[in-house]
């Protein structure tokens, strides 16, 4: 989740690309001269880290003012080829499905991407950060999941993760699910996300795990009895590691 940068309604199209240039400091210092005070209303962005080529990229925001959930004036989601910002960019207007949420969906092939979300709300205030993802090709993945399953628990020097959750749960029921992520005794910044790989499905489901404190938290829903593998995802620009755990799912 990102808490949204604030720069005023009233400035140029141009302003807003420079704005986003800027530090949050200074976005606060802009605010602050305009005599607002500090902004009332509060915008998150929920971005999936990976999308399988097959399915939706689903874009999420939603905005709450004094605790409550209050509606935008409009939330859009400018993307494009990672790398390739001067090349052709595409925008999904996100649509409202109930008080304070919206959500877009977008079908896009595979790559890495990156773009910026737009959004003004009703008291005139735009807000813009960056997002990124990756959208991969499902049979890629399986080809990537059998070669390196038998690598799962290789360590990495320095490395320790510890789950933290059920072995066990009911079909249909969710799992909370947590694992603790550390690098040389430090939690590790990384984009973490379980794959759930169920017996009898072919199609596996990927989600992303939110950093709470000094642990990486979630929860997934298994549907098949039997044995289920939860595979931790953990990855960053120095590694990327696997690792299994096996839950009994009962009827």
């Amino acid at each position: 989740m990102k808490k949204a940068w604030l720069y005023s309604g009233l400035i140029l199209s141009t302003g807003i690309v420079l704005a986003g240039c800027g530090n949050e400091k200074q976005a606060m210092d802009h605010d602050n001269m305009q005599g607002s005070g500090k902004p009332t209303v509060e915008v998150n962005v929920n971005v999936p880290a990976k999308t399988m080529e097959e399915d939706k990229v689903v874009f999420k925001a939603s905005a709450v003012e004094q605790k409550k959930p209050v509606n935008l004036e409009d939330v859009t989601f400018e993307v494009w080829e990672a790398g390739k910002q001067d090349g052709a960019h595409q925008k999904f207007k996100a649509t409202l499905k109930k008080t304070g949420s919206y959500q877009a969906e977008a079908k896009l092939a595979e790559g890495e991407y990156e773009g910026l979300y737009h959004i003004n709300d009703k008291k005139g205030l735009h807000h813009m950060d960056k997002i990124s993802f990756v959208v991969m090709d499902h049979s890629h993945e399986k080809e990537e999941a059998s070669h390196e399953h038998g690598h799962d628990h290789e360590t990495v020097d320095g490395l320790s993760v510890h789950y933290m959750g059920a072995t066990k749960a009911k079909a249909g029921a969710e799992l909370p699910v947590s694992f603790h992520v550390f690098l040389d005794g430090k939690p590790l910044k990384a984009n973490v996300q379980v794959e759930v790989i169920e017996t009898g499905i072919e199609k596996h489901t990927y989600v992303p795990l939110e950093k709470k404190g000094d642990a990486y938290s979630g929860k997934v829903t298994l549907t098949a009895p039997g044995q289920t593998t939860v595979r931790l995802h953990v990855e960053n620009d120095q590694l990327h590691h696997h690792q299994d755990e096996l839950i009994t799912v009962a009827k």
